[in-house]
């Protein structure tokens, strides 16, 4: 599979403008033009990473192919570190091992492009450096349909039948360690009906024709069908559904809004936007609301996923109050004291 060439190059807000309008419009014209060009000049958020996939001895790889490799765990470590983020917890050790290959396999779906990648080949393998820009929307709602933002594991029955399709034992237990493996990735506990007094749920997937798999799953929420090329085409679509079936609001960030004010001029409701941003272990989804210019300041407002308030608080105090600069926090309980 060829690495796909896309790039994002973010607008840089670099020249000045200047407006001859008459004095009754000219406030409310340079206080929309100073939303726009500040809504233009934020930058895309971007994951930088830097890995390096050693050659296996054992194996004989071409260095095209392990180039291809280690690009693909590359974007696999960019979304992982972002989901990271986005957790409400921890995940066990073979969890963690079965969502960072999903993403590998999926890259594409929650990513919008990269830049400055950097790779070098040497004899003892390949080292890679890029700046990935993650599309935070489409990898949380991947995550949410994995489990990644349930409380427990869940208790399911897992039937797999290849039907007339027999396997040889290679083969037989390559497929094993696949259902191992996807059932980590789902945060399922391989249950019986009777362990569970019949709270389980059942999922059922059949090698239906030479090229197609088809399943259901039934449970307490609900009951769908699937179809698709593969097992594991079958149990993503399955699960995805069970999960986007799931009310997980209480479990993921809060949101909030962030408002600002005391600036003197537009150009430090921009900086102290990209400081925002770069506070990733307390907030996420940091998004410019508005501006407000008055005669005596300028004040602005953010739309904010908090990951943690207690953190964040701290990076507000300590930054904007020796400033000059007065904030409040909607939609937070308050610090406790």
């Amino acid at each position: 599979m060829e690495i796909p060439q896309f790039r994002i190059n973010s607008d840089k807000f670099t020249g000045a403008i200047k407006l001859n309008f008459s004095d009754k419009i000219k406030p409310f014209v340079l206080a929309a033009c100073v939303v726009v060009l500040l809504f233009s000049a934020l930058p895309a958020y971007a994951v930088k990473v830097q890995i390096f996939k050693p050659v296996d001895p054992e194996k004989e790889v071409p260095q095209r192919t392990l180039r291809q490799e280690a690009v693909t765990e590359a974007f696999a470590q960019a979304l992982f570190a972002e989901a990271s983020r986005m957790l409400p917890g921890t995940m066990s050790a073979e969890r963690t091992e079965a969502v960072k290959k999903a993403f590998g396999k999926y890259y594409e779906e929650y990513i919008n492009g990269y830049k400055d990648m950097n790779v070098k080949l040497a004899e003892d393998g390949v080292s890679v450096s890029i700046n990935v820009s993650v599309n935070r929307k489409s990898l949380r709602s991947a995550m949410k349909k994995m489990g990644l933002f349930s409380a427990a594991e869940v208790p399911a029955q897992i039937n797999v039948s290849n039907e007339k399709y027999t396997l040889n034992e290679d083969r037989q237990l390559k497929q094993n360690e696949q259902i191992n493996e996807l059932i980590a990735l789902y945060g399922l506990s391989n249950a019986t009906i009777a362990d569970t007094n019949g709270t389980a749920a059942v999922l059922s997937v059949r090698h239906a024709s030479k090229k197609r798999w088809s399943g259901d799953l039934q449970s307490s929420r609900g009951k769908w069908f699937a179809s698709g090329s593969s097992m594991e085409r079958v149990w993503r679509e399955l699960w995805g559904k069970y999960f986007g079936s799931e009310n997980i609001e209480a479990l993921m960030n809060p949101k909030a809004v962030l408002v600002v004010s005391g600036w003197f001029n537009p150009d430090g409701v921009r900086e102290f936007g990209r400081k925002l941003k770069s506070w990733d272990s307390a907030v996420q989804e940091v998004n410019l609301l508005d501006v407000e210019m008055k005669p005596t300041a300028v004040s602005a407002s953010w739309s904010l996923e908090v990951s943690d308030q207690w953190v964040l608080r701290g990076y507000l105090n300590d930054y904007l109050p020796p400033r000059g600069l007065n904030f409040s926090l909607e939609g937070l309980e308050e610090a406790k004291e």
